[in-house]
């Protein structure tokens, strides 16, 4: 069974601010690292978690990117689309560019979509 991990399991973890869920946390975590479980991480809520750590916890875009960097990376993240989400994370490190134009930015160059748009963003990738 794979499961969807939700925008808070990765909050709670990354941000450790109650210990109980903390350490559920850490246990679904250490789970999904050696894979004994498999999750799925969306792109909904790769990027809810990348909006809420850097603009409500305030936390350097850089340090969170990283963070999710390594989650996706973890043994039983089994998403088909993985290379989508490190390019769309990647160009998001690199350019000053939000996450949804990043992530059309990453389709586009890795599966040879065009694009179609009338956002300045889009053309610095």
């Amino acid at each position: 069974m794979v499961y969807l991990l939700d925008t808070n399991v990765i909050i709670r973890f990354l941000i450790g601010d109650d210990e109980k869920v903390l350490a559920e946390s850490i246990k679904i975590f250490e789970q999904i690292e050696s894979s004994k479980i498999q999750v799925e991480m969306l792109e909904g809520v790769l990027m809810e978690a990348y909006f809420v750590l850097t603009k409500f916890y305030k936390i350097d875009k850089n340090s969170v990117i990283n963070d999710l960097k390594t989650i996706l990376a973890l043994n039983g993240v089994v998403n088909n689309n993985k290379a989508i989400l490190f390019e769309t994370l990647s160009i998001i490190e690199n350019k000053n560019i939000d996450f949804v134009d990043a992530l059309i930015c990453s389709k586009s160059k890795l599966q040879g979509y065009e694009k179609l748009s009338f956002d300045k963003d889009l053309k610095k990738c």
